[in-house]
């Protein structure tokens, strides 16, 4: 089988060292980078799109204007809006995570992709959640433990983030907007309220040491930010558009942070084995 890779972090050296086992592995945006020979280094220009079996994207998906992420390379790339349209009709394509112009490439093209963000698993194993808490632990003066911590969004991410901060003995508090999330966080008693609710938002903005974001939309109004402690500390990572405006944080002097891709930061080895794991298991179960 072919594979192509586009792009990437540190992680996609382990997918890379793991497909080129057993496959044939081209990749996009690795200028800079010595690989083994097997595997061929190729510009985005000479693609033959139709040769693959196999697509991967960065986890991190397609950014705005078609860019793809480049971490071994002097810039990053661009594909155009039909890149995928003469690729095999049965190919099999991978991201971590959905985004509007990935979306488009798809729609286009009438392909479909695995997200493997969506996998719980993958998210648990990722040290998405060891990296967010040591963030925390590491810009606060204070413990996690006792300490209020507002969190935006409970899908995979926030799941299991809020399960390991509750552990920890924060004092969590969860917004929300689906009616199945509160029956679900009211079942582990753990506080949380609908984040259109204003007055709720404002309470919660006022109350909290932390505020973590894992929603990629406005979650806070730029004129609610001024309900946020002085003493705050806000981590957003989230991916683009994000969730909350940092311009306005800075205006008011809130210690805050975008930190994305966190695995690629503080465990790129185990994590992209972990991400190789899952390609390779869905390519033997497809």
């Amino acid at each position: 089988m072919n594979v192509l890779i586009l792009g990437g972090d540190l992680r996609y050296l382990e997918i890379i060292d793991g497909l080129s086992c057993k496959y044939n592995v081209d990749v996009v945006g690795y200028k800079n980078k010595e690989l083994n020979r097997k595997i061929k280094n190729i510009d985005i220009n000479n693609v033959k799109i139709n040769k693959y079996d196999i697509i991967i994207f960065p986890v991190n998906g397609v950014m705005e204007n078609n860019m793809i992420k480049c971490d071994f390379n002097d810039n990053n790339i661009k594909v155009d809006d039909n890149f995928l349209v003469n690729s095999k009709k049965n190919v099999l394509i991978f991201s971590g995570i959905s985004t509007p112009s990935l979306d488009k490439l798809l729609k286009l093209s009438n392909r479909k992709c695995e997200f493997m963000m969506n996998d719980l698993d993958v998210v648990e194993q990722n040290a998405i959640v060891e990296g967010i808490i040591a963030d925390v632990i590491n810009n606060t003066d204070k413990t996690i433990n006792n300490s209020d911590i507002l969190v935006f969004g409970y899908g995979n991410v926030g799941t299991v983030l809020v399960d390991y901060l509750y552990k920890l003995g924060a004092n969590v508090n969860v917004g929300i907007i689906e009616e199945y999330d509160k029956k679900k966080l009211d079942s582990f008693k753990i506080k949380n309220f609908y984040s259109n609710n204003l007055f709720d938002l404002i309470c919660s903005l006022n109350e909290s040491d932390v505020i973590i974001n894992t929603v990629p939309s406005s979650v806070i109004d730029d004129l609610f930010i001024r309900y946020i402690k002085k003493d705050c500390y806000v981590l957003d990572i989230s991916s683009y558009p994000h969730g909350i405006n940092r311009d306005v944080l800075n205006k008011y002097f809130i210690k805050n942070k975008l930190y994305l891709g966190i695995p690629g930061k503080v465990a790129p080895k185990t994590s992209g084995k972990i991400l190789c794991k899952k390609i390779n298991n869905f390519i033997g179960d497809f």
